[in-house]
């Protein structure tokens, strides 16, 4: 199966019977939203399509060593994926303790990166953030101490914002997704991926609102006072935190993480079957989809009250829910997981031996696809907004699996230099379109890189076009009539 626009606009017009829905009063009253959640329990499980207002600190926490295990010797092996995933796996069962008390509450993993949000006590944003910068502590100290008890590297750089966020969840089970789209969660996720140093850092937002004395000026920044985190550690006791620690730590049995080959297509992957032992993996096209511009959309509804928030809410979710159609409905691909307004997945050609060349040549068409029926959204919804689609592609030999405690709350994941490659490939876009890393660059046919060089996401048809692809129009028009072709024979009379 290949894109179709009729096809396409039947699924959006399904989406749109299924978008979250808004209460006027909790969208306007975010006091009442935190009421609401705690009525519901952990943010982490909200309730399904029914989006709320959020205030509070948004923790990102980067393992900074995670590239460096990626590979041993240059290479990508089955023993350096395993030692990642077992890094990973170390990782997630000591930040999953977050969500078991009242310690915080974890919303989502990203491969090296932990998102978390700190929502009381409520109405009071220095108590919250100096409660993040007691977290953050806190997992700094776990992960030094399970470095040392488990020979792997420990540096993790923290980033904190704090301010109003639309939540929104989609999904069952183990592929399940609760989102935080706005300002506050971006740009601690940026501050956190900024550098390579180490430690706790807060956005100039966050800075403002800490409490008087935490910030100091050293060599022409502002930074945290270390007799502030000294202390805001000190005043909480993370219990379950430190007995997951002690526990973890002292694990002597580690899983044993087993690979195959998965059957194609990828779509048919089950997170669900997944597990250390039951892992998969093959060369993969990994897929790192961003909507431009969707923070500064999203906090303009946010300030405009319950309409525009209910018509980002509506933009977002058909969005969203139409690239996973394309990429696992058209394309046979696997969507790992969405992340704020961007989608993370993989699509692989070839059933007995890694096919790199079409797996790039499915990502690339896969992705133009993708950008016909972002237009297609944008038609639907009645949207003006000024946002677009940039799309990095990189390919490589990808593990995929679920990792953590077992259960609801397990971790799907994939986590690969491709991953990794395909993500920083997207953010190095200026505006909207498509990019391929440097490996998928290499592996990719001729007319895929000529196709490439334009840098501009294309519609389906003309991509498909130029590239010849069997489910281009030309090549349609062609099989149906012969004599379209430019070199054929002209009848006899």
């Amino acid at each position: 199966m290949s894109w179709n626009a009729d096809r396409a606009k039947t699924r959006i017009r399904e989406h749109l019977k299924t978008v979250p829905a808004v209460d006027s009063n909790i969208a306007l009253d975010s006091a009442q939203a935190q009421t609401t959640v705690r009525k519901s329990g952990l943010i982490g499980r909200l309730p399904i399509r029914q989006a709320f207002l959020v205030e509070g600190v948004h923790l990102y926490g980067q393992l900074l060593d995670f590239d460096g295990l990626v590979a041993e010797g240059g290479s990508e092996t089955e023993g350096s994926h395993r030692r990642l995933l077992r890094f990973l796996n170390m990782h997630y069962r000591v930040w999953d303790a977050v969500v078991d008390n009242d310690d915080g509450d974890r919303v989502d993993y990203h491969g090296a990166r932990l998102h978390a949000v700190i929502t009381s006590p409520a109405g009071d944003a220095a108590a919250q953030i100096t409660r993040a910068v007691a977290l953050a502590g806190k997992l700094s100290e776990a992960a030094e101490r399970l470095g040392q008890a488990h020979g792997f590297p420990s540096r993790i750089r923290f980033g904190i914002d704090h301010g109003r966020c639309l939540a929104m969840t989609t999904g069952r089970s183990h592929e399940k997704d609760t989102l935080f789209l706005g300002r506050p969660a971006n740009h601690a996720a940026k501050l956190a991926a900024a550098e390579d140093e180490a430690g706790i850092f807060l956005t100039e937002t966050a800075q403002q609102r800490a409490r008087p004395g935490a910030v100091r000026k050293s060599a022409g920044r502002t930074v945290l006072d270390e007799t502030y985190i000294r202390d805001a550690v000190g005043s909480f006791a993370f219990d379950s935190l430190e007995r997951r620690v002690d526990e973890v730590a002292q694990d002597a049995v580690e899983p044993i993480f087993r690979f195959k080959r998965p059957e194609l297509p990828l779509a048919s992957v089950k997170f669900a079957d997944l597990s250390p032992a039951n892992s998969v993996r093959m060369g993969m096209a990994s897929i790192f989809a961003d909507i431009d511009g969707f923070t500064d959309f999203v906090d303009q509804a946010i300030e405009g009250g319950a309409v525009e928030i209910t018509k980002a809410v509506r933009t977002v979710h058909v969005i969203r829910e139409e690239l996973n159609s394309v990429l696992n409905d058209d394309f046979g691909g696997k969507r790992v997981r969405f992340v704020g307004d961007c989608i993370q997945g993989c699509v692989a050609e070839g059933e007995r031996t890694d096919d790199g060349p079409g797996s790039v040549r499915q990502a690339v068409i896969c992705a133009n696809g993708m950008r016909s029926s972002f237009d297609l959204c944008l038609d639907a919804v009645d949207s003006d907004a000024a946002i677009g689609l940039a799309i990095g592609v990189e390919y490589g030999p990808t593990p995929m699996t679920r990792l953590g405690y077992r259960g609801d709350d397990s971790v799907r994941c994939a986590a690969s230099r491709a991953t990794i490659n395909a993500e920083r490939t997207q953010q190095s876009i200026e505006g909207s379109g498509i990019r391929l890393g440097v490996v998928a660059q290499q592996v990719a046919d001729a007319a895929v890189r000529r196709i490439i060089a334009t840098g501009r996401l294309m519609s389906f048809d003309t991509a498909s076009d130029l590239l010849g692809a069997s489910q281009s129009p030309a090549v349609q028009i062609m099989r149906s009539e012969p004599a379209a072709r430019s070199h054929a024979a002209r009848s006899k009379r």
